[in-house]
């Protein structure tokens, strides 16, 4: 199913815990496909996601977690704004589209720096039109992320710290 594009002006949700089936479309990536020793975990707490786990820069240095989107999903947007919780660590939101470079789908990365806040919430603004680009945790040049043609949404850790951390998602709206 596609979707139409958001109008501008507005804001689509992406990713709500409020939704009781939003936890089961996560999966955990962990650089142990790299020969690392990070650990993540994530569980459904209250009506947030909670990512935690244990870094280690020993041969990796990073975990993660993902979700596919629907098509047509982020059409339009020109921002995110993602609600979340967290501790000292840095976090960045990671987003893959149809382009690739030697056949692997390119990372588009921003960290998360928090613009406002809600209690014990942060709310970060990502510019869609700032992203960096990766591939295997290198730059690569690519072409400017294409919303339309977005394929998943995640977070990443991997600020070259050992140790433990812990952070809570609540939601992700795309915004026009």
């Amino acid at each position: 199913m596609s979707l139409a594009a958001i109008e501008p002006g507005t804001c689509r949700t992406l990713v709500d815990f409020t939704d009781p089936d939003e936890f089961a479309r996560w999966e955990v990536i962990n650089d142990g496909v790299m020969g690392g020793l990070s650990k993540g975990h994530i569980e459904q707490v209250d009506d947030a996601l909670s990512f935690t786990g244990t870094i280690n820069t020993n041969g990796g240095g990073f975990t993660s977690l993902r979700r596919t989107l629907p098509e047509s999903a982020m059409a339009g947007a020109r921002s995110l704004r993602i609600v979340y919780s967290g501790d000292a660590r840095t976090y960045e939101v990671t987003l893959r589209s149809d382009a690739r470079e030697r056949g692997r789908r390119i990372a588009y990365r921003a960290p998360l720096t928090p613009e406002e806040s809600a209690g014990e919430w942060s709310v970060a603004v990502i510019d869609l039109a700032h992203l960096e680009t990766s591939l295997f945790g290198q730059q690569v040049d690519a072409p400017a992320f294409a919303t339309r043609e977005a394929h998943s949404i995640g977070l990443i850790i991997a600020d070259g710290i050992d140790g433990d951390f812990a952070m809570r998602l609540s939601r992700i709206e795309a915004c026009a």
